[in-house]
């Protein structure tokens, strides 16, 4: 079904002379009806390589052979038609491939249309897709006025609605509650052992890889490993000695020896091979220098379950309140429905505070948060923001003031597509009408790209790196000059979990720094640490409100 041998990628910027290799000679092999989870840290060449399967882009050199069709023999026209017939995408910004002014049925029913045409029996195969999804209650609801984790959601139906032979998902469950992503996960088996669907899913969520057939695993833009399931629980079993890492052999018989195993030989670019007469293989520092004691590091027990204990009588004492929010309320209209997103939420966030706000898809987080940045308007109440009525201004108003005072990661992304990333840094300066030095800004940047782990990309265009390269230089720019409010809405959502832990970690430590007052939208409780506050939606309605703790 999929077939790459020895591919390669390389990205030319002309204007800068620079060449970027993205895959380095991947070989992939899945058969069909398998269900791949393609795996490895951020900037590895995930991405590109679904892409190139879905004919997005086109490869450099090597062999890539999808449903019969010799990808690298295709022109543009071709690969756009071969796409159409065969391949479902689900893009990590959903808002790319989906109509924003179109409902939710209307977007299926326009995905169906372009291979099947019009009729009633994929009518009903639809509305079974939305209800397996549990999305059947946004029938009628405008995509523009769905939740991440509803858009996702929706993108997934829309893939599978054109019943095609291969499904793509590039991060498809970085947004979802664990309830949700297990209706993904089931309904992507399902249609995978029904219709013998070739499903392959990018993902850092470690919650996708149980179910799936194998893991190809990809790093420095090879295939490092490809792993069945089975395999990967006995070699993830790290807990005593000796360590089993498996390998994968390219056509040119290269390998990639494990991070561990470097680590312990204490070698970079050299290492020995020893064999001996009875075939025992040794591997040794050229140097001779004796290995390094391993030490396993302790796996840290992520939060499962959201203990929130009543804030203190005294919690608002000696803290001096920045934003107040009075009987807020939200109201879509959808086709002459209306949809209430939130409703009479009253609360207080306070100067210097780090506040988290939780809840399962569709609760009207990302709605709260919109309403704090003023990117929409709210239908009923008021929103106070450091004593000025926030919620009644106009547009350029509220813009003004979230150009002052705020850094906002959007789940969408907010970075301008046609400045680099060092670039997007002088947006607020320019708009503030600053006068500025480059030298002084160059060197601010420099402390904000290294702290998101994101230097080596400064040069580039935003559509040009990876979801989670996106995602942390949108950190490293939301925290630039310690604004006085940062809001942050699923701000790990496409990182792997080294670097979601990383960002979270930055996240602690500047607002430690700098005080700034720090509101996050997550679905992730892990990222909760205790002694926070956390404010939890249900229905547009807060639920709780209190501090987390372990018991």
């Amino acid at each position: 079904m999929i077939s790459c041998r020895d591919l390669i990628k390389i990205y030319e910027d002309e204007e800068h002379g620079i060449r970027i290799p993205a895959l380095r000679g991947c070989d992939v092999l899945i058969d069909q009806g398998e269900i791949v989870a393609v795996i490895g840290p951020s900037g590895s060449g995930k991405t590109t390589l679904i892409n190139i399967l879905a004919g997005l882009i086109k490869l450099s050199s090597g062999e890539c052979v999808v449903n019969g069709q010799e990808l690298g023999d295709l022109n543009q026209n071709a690969l756009n038609r071969f796409r159409l017939f065969n391949i479902g995408l689900v893009d990590q910004f959903p808002e790319r491939t989906l109509f924003l002014d179109a409902t939710v049925e209307e977007n299926m029913s326009f995905s169906t249309s372009l291979v099947i045409g019009d009729s009633d029996e994929y009518m009903d195969r639809n509305y079974t897709i939305r209800k397996k999804l549990g999305i059947e209650h946004l029938t009628k609801r405008r995509v523009r006025f769905l939740s991440g984790g509803e858009m996702i959601r929706t993108a997934v139906a829309c893939a599978l609605a054109k019943n095609v032979p291969i499904l793509l998902c590039d991060e498809p469950t970085g947004q979802l509650d664990s309830m949700n992503t297990e209706k993904v996960k089931a309904l992507l088996r399902e249609v995978a052992r029904s219709f013998g669907t070739t499903i392959l899913v990018v993902t850092h969520d470690q919650r996708f890889f149980d179910g799936v057939d194998k893991s190809c695993e990809i790093r420095d833009g090879r295939v490092a490993a490809m792993i069945s399931s089975e395999e990967q629980k006995l070699l993830d079993k790290k807990s005593g000695f000796p360590l089993k890492f498996r390998a994968q052999i390219d056509t040119t018989n290269n390998i990639r020896i494990p991070d561990l195993v470097m680590q312990s030989l204490k070698v970079k670019k050299e290492i020995d091979f020893s064999l001996e007469e009875n075939g025992k293989i040794s591997l040794t520092n050229p140097k001779g220098l004796k290995p390094k004691k391993v030490v396993l590091e302790k796996i840290e027990v992520k939060r499962k379950i959201l203990e929130l204990k009543p804030l203190p009588k005294n919690y608002s004492k000696s803290k001096k309140q920045l934003i107040e929010i009075t009987n807020l309320s939200k109201i879509y209209q959808a086709n002459g429905a209306e949809v209430q997103a939130l409703s009479d939420i009253n609360l207080n966030i306070y100067k210097n505070e780090l506040l988290f706000i939780v809840g399962p898809s569709g609760s009207g987080k990302t709605t709260l948060i919109k309403l704090l940045a003023g990117l929409e308007s709210s239908t009923t109440g008021t929103i106070i923001l450091d004593g000025v009525k926030f919620s009644h201004l106009t547009n350029a108003e509220k813009a003004d003031i979230r150009q002052r005072k705020m850094g906002l990661v959007s789940q969408q992304g907010n970075l301008h597509p046609f400045l680099t990333i060092d670039d997007n840094f002088l947006l607020k300066e320019i708009f503030s009408l600053k006068k500025i030095k480059a030298k002084e800004i160059v060197g601010v940047n420099d402390e904000y790209l290294k702290k998101f782990k994101i230097e080596h990309r400064r040069n580039h265009f935003p559509l040009e790196i990876s979801g989670g390269e996106f995602q942390r230089a949108t950190l490293a720019i939301a925290n630039y000059n310690s604004p006085p409010i940062v809001i942050l809405d699923e701000p790990t959502a496409n990182l792997d979990s080294e670097l979601a832990l990383q960002a979270i970690d930055e996240i602690y430590k500047t607002h430690k720094k700098t005080g700034t007052t720090v509101v996050i939208a997550t679905h992730d409780i892990s990222l909760i640490r205790d002694g926070f506050r956390t404010v939890e939606l249900k229905d547009g309605q807060i639920a709780r409100d209190g501090i987390a703790f372990t018991k």
